[in-house]
């Protein structure tokens, strides 16, 4: 290749960066609105869905998917032995958004 090619495709990858750039900052300045509402959106309605309750259920863990009012899977452990804490939040119920986040809060309960 000579030299003059490869400052021709420097210069082109360059104008199209240039290009691309300029495009999306348009983009964001005339519309900082609607971005800002759409992120907001996703947001609060990830954060207001309970996916999971893990809550004291017939003197044991019980998890619940939802609003559910009988568990999917039943943990037998003696509420006794957890903190006055830990049961008290329980009585309410302790919400999970994804099943990773319910597994953690199990085995931090348990352990």
């Amino acid at each position: 290749m000579t030299k003059k090619r490869i400052w021709l495709m420097i210069l082109t990858a360059f104008v199209i960066s240039v290009v691309i750039v300029f495009g999306s900052m348009t983009t964001i300045i005339t519309n900082p609105k609607s971005m800002a509402q759409e992120q907001y959106t996703e947001t609060s309605s990830e954060n207001t869905q309970i996916n999971f309750v893990i809550r004291i259920w017939n003197d044991h863990l019980g998890l619940f998917r939802g609003d559910s009012d009988t568990p999917y899977r039943e943990i037998d452990m003696p509420i006794y032995l957890l903190t006055e804490h830990d049961r008290e939040m329980l009585k309410e119920g302790i919400t999970a958004q994804t099943e990773d986040e319910l597994r953690r809060l199990v085995e931090d309960i348990t352990s």
